[in-house]
């Protein structure tokens, strides 16, 4: 039993695919994870600072607070 390979129809498939196309869009792809992943890990980082310096600062606050004498005649005594 001998194979036979449709070599007209594969070259006739081959040529009617616009190869151009299919390297767009991986150029597309490689631009955005070279250019996207950076701007996210970028803006990751600026929020986590963002939230680490809120909270820093409230407890700084919470401390000196604290540490301070309470008035007279407040509302909580």
């Amino acid at each position: 039993m001998a194979l036979t390979v449709p070599l007209e129809r594969i070259t006739q498939e081959a040529r009617r695919v616009d190869v151009r196309k299919g390297l767009l869009a991986l150029v597309r792809l490689l631009g955005n994870l070279v250019l996207g992943v950076p701007y996210v890990v970028a803006w990751c980082l600026r929020t986590l600072v963002l939230g680490v310096t809120l909270l820093w600062i409230a407890a700084a606050n919470g401390w000196r607070d604290a540490g301070e004498p309470r008035a007279k005649g407040g509302s909580g005594e």
